[in-house]
């Protein structure tokens, strides 16, 4: 009796560790839209995203730790803030898409479009 007890007291604490040690996967906040103004000085970037109801212009900070990506094709270069502000792919009318942390922080900017894959015959 008291083996069952221990045996079923020792499952139970592993099964708790399990489940508090799982972290659920929190999806990053993205916003996709038209490149409106663009400040290398101050590092920011403006951009015309779609709202439930409207289109809207938000203003996105792009700090240090961020990257550019810029994407042609098949291929994926990435950048860094500085490199990424004078890509000829980032101006006004561009389309990019933006990740953000779960703290709103910019970390990914994404150029181009990618190409699509060929089919074989």
């Amino acid at each position: 009796m008291l083996r069952t007890i221990v045996c079923a007291s020792i499952a139970l604490l592993l099964s708790a560790g399990l489940v508090v040690g799982q972290e659920k996967k929190k999806k990053g906040n993205f916003a996709g839209g038209v490149v409106k103004k663009i400040d290398a000085e101050k590092s920011t970037i403006t951009v015309t995203v779609r709202t439930k109801d409207s289109m809207e212009d938000k203003e996105f900070k792009i700090g240090e730790s961020a990257k550019f990506v810029v994407v042609m094709g098949e291929e994926r270069k990435e950048l860094s803030v500085k490199d990424g502000f004078k890509s000829e792919l980032l101006k006004e009318g561009a389309r990019v898409t933006i990740a953000m942390n779960d703290k709103n922080e910019v970390t990914t900017v994404t150029l181009g479009q990618m190409g699509k894959k060929k089919k074989d015959k």
